[in-house]
C-alpha cells in the first residue's frame, strides 16, 4: 500500500482465485471494512491448466533425461525425497485443498466395530447370545455353575467402535512424512518460504491432536492403495494429494531457482519451451538433450532460467536454444542496438526463428507484435550483416481476438507476415504449431 493525497492505494493480485476480499481498516476506536469482488483474469491459465503444465513439464523433462544418455548415481525408485523448488510451489498451492479434505475426513472419519471376547461378572451382563449359551454349557461348572445356579463370570463378545483403521494409521504416517518435509524447508534461507512451512507445520501439528488419531499407531512400510483408497471420495482426495506430492522425482528445479505462483510467467515459459521439445521429438528429430540438465550432489537437474542458455541439438543440424543471449560481440549473430535474450529460438539453416511466449497478453496484442520487431531487424549475422531472423511468433495461453480484421493467430496471416501468434494452452492440442514445425523441417 502506498500513501497519495487521496488516502492510500495498492495493488492486490492472486494466482489464480476469485471471490470477495475484505479490507480493514483501522484509525483509532473506528473501524471500517471495504469489501470488493476479485473477477477471474481470463487471460491467465487456470488452476487445472496449472496442474496440467507441471506435469506436462515433469513428463516431457524425464523423457529427454531418459533420451540424453546421461549415467549418473542417480536414485531409481521412482521417487524422491529431496526437497525441490516444483515440490515447494506444489505444497504452497495445493495444502489449502488438503485441509479442506482434512476437515471432511475429521468430520467423519472411517471407524469399525472391534470385537473382543472378555469374562464378565454375570451381573454386568446386558444380553445373552447362542454363543454365550454354547460356552456356559461347555466351561460353566468351572465357575460354579449348577442346572439352578449361573456361573460367577461368563465369556461374552465386547464390541467396541474404534477409528484404529489401516486408513487412518496411513493419514497419521503421512502427516508425519509431510511434517518432516516441511522442517527442511524451515531451514531454507529463504524468509517467504521459512514463514509459511512454520505456519504449515502448525496446521499439521493441530490435525495431529485430530480425535479420531489419538489412540492409533502410525503405518509404516510402503502405503498401498486400497478400495477405500479408491473409491471413498475424500479419502481418495487425500491419497492422491500425497501421490502427487512426491511426483516430481528426479528431474526438478534446484532451491537456488526461486518460483513462487506469481512467477508462473516463467513456469509457462519452460512449458512452452518443453512443448516445442514434445513436437520435435513426435517428429523424430530430437538429437541431443543432455545440455538441458545439470548435475548437483549426486542429482541432475533442469537447468532451464532465466538468462542462462540450454541448447537441444536437432538431427538436422537445427538447434533449439532457450534463452538465447545476443548482443554486440555474440558469435556468429549479433545485435547492434541492445542486448536481447528472447525466450526460445530455433536456429535452422543459418536463419533463426523467434517465439515468445507471452503469460497475460493484453488486449493489444498489435503492440506486443510490433516489440518483435526488434528481433527481425536487430539481430544480424556477424559475417555480413544480414537479418537473420525469418519469422517470429507470440504464444499466449488463451487466443485474443480483436474486433478489427486482423486476426493474428490465422495460417494465412502467418504465412503472408511470417509473425503472429499461436495459442499454447495446456491440456488442449497444438495442431496449428505442429504444422508449422512440420513444414518447416520436412
Amino acid at each position: 500500500m502506498t500513501k497519495i493525497h487521496e488516502g492510500w492505494e495498492g495493488v492486490f493480485e492472486t494466482p489464480f482465485q476469485s471471490g470477495i476480499v475484505s479490507f480493514s481498516i483501522t484509525s483509532g476506536d473506528m473501524e471500517d471494512l471495504i469489501e470488493n469482488y476479485v473477477y477471474t483474469d481470463h487471460r491467465k491459465i487456470t488452476e487445472q491448466q496449472y496442474k496440467i503444465l507441471l506435469e506436462d513439464l515433469l513428463k516431457e523433462a524425464s523423457i529427454c533425461f531418459q533420451q540424453s544418455g546421461l549415467e549418473s548415481n542417480i536414485a531409481t525408485n521412482g521417487f524422491t525425497r529431496e526437497c525441490s523448488m516444483l515440490q515447494w510451489m506444489y505444497i504452497e498451492s495445493e495444502i489449502y485443498k488438503l485441509r479442506n479434505t482434512f476437515q471432511k475426513i475429521e468430520a467423519h472419519p472411517l471407524r469399525n466395530l472391534q470385537k473382543e471376547e472378555i469374562l464378565m461378572n454375570r451381573e454386568r451382563v446386558r444380553s445373552v447370545t447362542p454363543r454365550t449359551i454354547a460356552w456356559m454349557e461347555r466351561y460353566g461348572e468351572a465357575f460354579g455353575a449348577t442346572p439352578s445356579k449361573l456361573p460367577s463370570h461368563i465369556q461374552t463378545t465386547k464390541i467396541e467402535e474404534t477409528f484404529d483403521v489401516y486408513e487412518n494409521r496411513v493419514i497419521l504416517f503421512q502427516l508425519n512424512e509431510l511434517e518432516s518435509l516441511l522442517k527442511t524447508y524451515r531451514t531454507i534461507q529463504d524468509m517467504d518460504i521459512h514463514k509459511k512451512a512454520e505456519q504449515f507445520l502448525d496446521w499439521i501439528s493441530h490435525w495431529k491432536r485430530s480425535n479420531f488419531l489419538q489412540q492409533i499407531k502410525s503405518h509404516s512400510g510402503a502405503v498401498k492403495i486400497t478400495q477405500v483408497f479408491r473409491k471413498n471420495p475424500v479419502y481418495r482426495l487425500w491419497y492422491q494429494w500425497f501421490h502427487s506430492l512426491y511426483q516430481f522425482k528426479t528431474i526438478t528445479f534446484d532451491l537456488q531457482q526461486k518460483l513462487s505462483l506469481k512467477d508462473t510467467y516463467l513456469l509457462y515459459e519452460m512449458w512452452c519451451f518443453m512443448q516445442v521439445i514434445c513436437t520435435f521429438r513426435g517428429l523424430g528429430i530430437l538429437e541431443d538433450t543432455a545440455e538441458l540438465f545439470t548435475k548437483k550432489d549426486g542429482y541432475y537437474f533442469l537447468r532451464l532460467a532465466e538468462n542462462k542458455e540450454s541448447i537441444v541439438k536437432l538431427k538436422n543440424g537445427a538447434k533449439l536454444i532457450y534463452q538465447k543471449m545476443i548482443q554486440s560481440n555474440t558469435l556468429p549473430y549479433y545485435s547492434y542496438t541492445q542486448r536481447m535474450i528472447p525466450d526460445i529460438v530455433i536456429e535452422y539453416q543459418e536463419h533463426l526463428f523467434v517465439l515468445d511466449p507471452k503469460y497475460r497478453i493484453p488486449a493489444n496484442l498489435p503492440m506486443a507484435l510490433g516489440e518483435m520487431h526488434k528481433y527481425r531487424d536487430g539481430i544480424l549475422a556477424k559475417e555480413n550483416d544480414s537479418t537473420v531472423v525469418k519469422e517470429v511468433y507470440i504464444l499466449t495461453p488463451t487466443e485474443c481476438y480483436l474486433s478489427n480484421d486482423k486476426d493474428f493467430y490465422d495460417i494465412e496471416f502467418h504465412k503472408r507476415y511470417k509473425m503472429g501468434a499461436y495459442c499454447f494452452s495446456p491440456g488442449e492440442n497444438l495442431e496449428e504449431f505442429n504444422k508449422w514445425i512440420k513444414q518447416l523441417f520436412c
